[in-house]
């Protein structure tokens, strides 16, 4: 029996897989019993938590977030305040708890921040993303167990809405399905799935970055910038991808000898100054406090043997490319390595805005090679979670929380 018209389109058949995705596994979250203290698939993770909180004190002291911690701006709660906190908030309001009073707000909705003592170091992308749920509790009822539902959908949806736009480039020819591949997808999918659940927001880089990959595949560098700045607004990592926005970049300047700007492009000029220029700018500002993270980057051990395992792969996977001519592949192994070398941390789920890697076209002459693209990225990611983020990519791990 042949499907009706409207679903043989790729953009329709993309939304019905994705909303299908979303309401099964935001249905699986509400319908699951509140796991303590932070909810979310585990319970462990006040990340989402803290960005909203973030988002609520931006109202007060504006860019104070980025320049100072929040024990410095803030105090605890007293013995006495502790007592009017909700019973669900109460076991965990200690002494040296990470719950903090603010003036003029309600005792019972109280400042939670992780890391109290350095400023946040996002960029201002975080606190959008959170704003709805930070204005839904601050002035309404909404419970501490109910916001942190909501925030954990909320990043469920922004990552199925970045699965909807790689599903539907695949789906209409318009990307290449062997630059992700079946193990690709299924691996992009549970971890994207599983980090949402767990309330990191990480997931939101998808949306812009595969969309970005879709434009400098089409040579359309003013959009794909747009599509980048998107990205660094919403999240620091999207710097790992810095080689698309100098592609872009390069599309741009040739793009503006062939023909004269119009409205809309401006208008692009203008969004791009913008986002950029405010991920560029809270970067500087939290910058000076990076280096007093405590650092987990296992680089910096020679005990761990992590450098040698990243030479070796990074060493292998340059001859893969440079073999099937693949240069902006090239150009981003060298940049991601390098990078890598840079950061204070590395934390489990930060792999994932690595994997955003697989979600981008394939830039070669040699179409034949792009299976062998797809493998070395596949590789060199596999490598890059086991040794540096000690995490194993197997798509079960998801099922293993249920």
């Amino acid at each position: 029996m042949a499907l009706p018209d409207s679903l043989q389109r790729p953009t329709t058949r993309a939304l019905l897989l994705v909303v299908i995705s979303f309401a099964l596994w935001g249905g699986w979250l509400l319908a699951s019993p509140y796991r303590a203290p932070f909810g979310g698939l585990s319970g462990r993770f006040t990340d989402h938590l803290s960005h909203m909180n973030s988002a609520r004190l931006f109202t007060v002291c504006g860019t104070c977030v980025w320049r100072q911690p929040v024990d410095q701006l803030m105090r605890r709660y007293s013995v006495e305040e502790r007592q009017q906190l909700t019973e669900e908030l109460r076991p965990y309001a200690t002494e040296k708890s990470e719950l903090f009073v603010v003036p003029g707000w309600s005792l019972d909705k109280p400042l939670l921040s992780n890391w109290p003592h350095l400023p946040r170091p996002y960029p201002p992308g975080a606190l959008l993303v959170v704003a709805p749920a930070a204005l839904l509790y601050h002035s309404t009822p909404l419970s501490f167990s109910g916001a942190s539902h909501l925030l954990v959908l909320s990043y469920l949806l922004c990552g199925h809405i970045g699965l909807f736009f790689v599903l539907r480039g695949l789906l209409s020819g318009s990307a290449q399905p062997l630059a992700l591949g079946l193990l690709g997808g299924v691996l992009l999918y549970a971890e994207t799935v599983r980090w949402a659940l767990e309330g990191f927001y990480d997931v939101t880089l998808l949306a812009p970055l595969a969309l970005c990959g879709h434009y400098l595949l089409r040579r359309k560098g003013l959009a794909a910038l747009v599509c980048y700045c998107a990205a660094a607004f919403l999240h620091f990592r999207a710097f790992f991808f810095a080689p698309l926005a100098l592609y872009a970049l390069f599309l741009v300047l040739r793009e503006g000898k062939q023909q004269p700007w119009g409205r809309r492009e401006w208008l692009a000029v203008g969004a791009i100054a913008v986002l950029g220029g405010a991920s560029l700018y809270t970067f500087w500002l939290v910058s000076p406090s990076l280096p007093l993270f405590p650092a987990s980057n296992p680089l910096g051990d020679p005990q761990t043997h992590a450098l040698r395992h990243l030479l070796v792969a990074g060493g292998l996977a340059a001859v893969a490319l440079l073999y099937a001519r693949a240069w902006v592949d090239l150009v981003l192994l060298g940049w991601i390595s390098v990078m890598l070398t840079r950061i204070f941390q590395t934390q489990a789920w930060h792999i994932l805005s690595l994997l955003m890697w697989l979600a981008l076209p394939v830039w070669t002459s040699r179409t034949e090679r792009v299976p062998l693209v797809r493998d070395v990225r596949l590789g060199f990611l596999w490598v890059l979670a086991v040794a540096l983020y000690k995490q194993v990519l197997l798509p079960a791990r998801l099922v293993d929380f249920l």
